[in-house]
């Protein structure tokens, strides 16, 4: 039916002129951006998730960072313990020495010297000990955080390390009685020693493994979260395609809908 009133077709026309204009501008803002969450309206639920991911991601990498921290802390620890066992070792080696009867005073008093001299070391290496500020030879724990939940594990710190700690105090050989009681002194000083090695390379083991742990969570989100937020090119180019061809069309039609009109008005003059 032909009216002058109201122009049906071109209102159509311009409906879904104004559709494919709005998915065209919508399909570039996702290219341009890489996101296909670039209008968050479009995908609300996603917007959600894909936040909730980036947080548990950046936490992830702050608890990485933590761990390799306490790792680094735990490995100079054991750097410290192994020039102190290697002290001990030589003490022992003059002590064993210092026991042999055909040596004089005056050569036993310089296995002594030097005895003594490693024996000073040592409480000048633990009481001087230290990682980024915090002394490695006093007692307690480093705890850190290892996910992105908050769960902790801890570090315990060495309290073996200074000869009173080892049981070197008023250790010496003198003598050959001294020395050979400074043998078996020195044996479990680094029985004790070695222990506590075992046990700090025990712990650096664990937290490394910690690290694997959260690099492989990490890899695992980043791909979730990427396949929530980033826009797939491919498809979206083709979506580009199709949305411009649609605009082009809507606007074809919007033209020829409105030209219908002058059609009434050769009618009038026709008439």
């Amino acid at each position: 039916m032909a009216v002058i009133g109201y122009n049906a077709a071109a209102v159509n026309a311009a409906y879904y002129l104004n559709q494919n204009t709005n998915n065209l501008n919508t399909s570039i803002a996702n290219l341009a951006s890489g996101s296909r969450l670039s209008d968050p309206s479009a995908d609300a639920a996603g917007v959600a998730v894909s936040g909730n991911m980036t947080a548990n991601i950046a936490r992830l990498g702050a608890a990485t960072q933590a761990v390799q921290d306490v790792v680094s802390f735990a490995q100079t620890t054991d750097g410290f313990l192994s020039t102190i066992q290697q002290e001990l070792s030589r003490m022992s080696e003059l002590a064993q020495s210092a026991t042999n009867g055909a040596f004089g005073s005056a050569d036993r008093a310089n296995y002594a010297t030097e005895f003594n001299t490693l024996l000073t070391q040592i409480d000048t290496i633990a009481s001087n000990a230290q990682f980024n500020g915090s002394s490695l030879f006093t007692s307690g724990t480093v705890t850190v955080a290892i996910d992105s939940n908050g769960t902790t594990d801890s570090f315990a710190t060495s309290t073996i390390g200074n000869s009173s700690s080892l049981g070197l105090t008023g250790v010496t050989i003198g003598t050959t009685t001294a020395a050979a009681t400074a043998i078996s002194t020195l044996n479990t000083a680094i029985q004790s020693l070695t222990s506590r090695r075992a046990q700090v390379n025990a712990d650096i083991s664990k937290f490394n493994f910690y690290v694997q742990n959260i690099a492989t969570e990490t890899t695992n989100l980043q791909s979730a979260n990427s396949r929530i937020s980033d826009v797939d090119v491919a498809t979206e180019s083709t979506n580009l395609a199709k949305q411009n061809i649609l605009v082009q069309a809507s606007s074809s039609m919007l033209a020829q809908a409105n030209s219908s009109q002058a059609s009434i008005l050769t009618l009038i003059n026709g008439h």
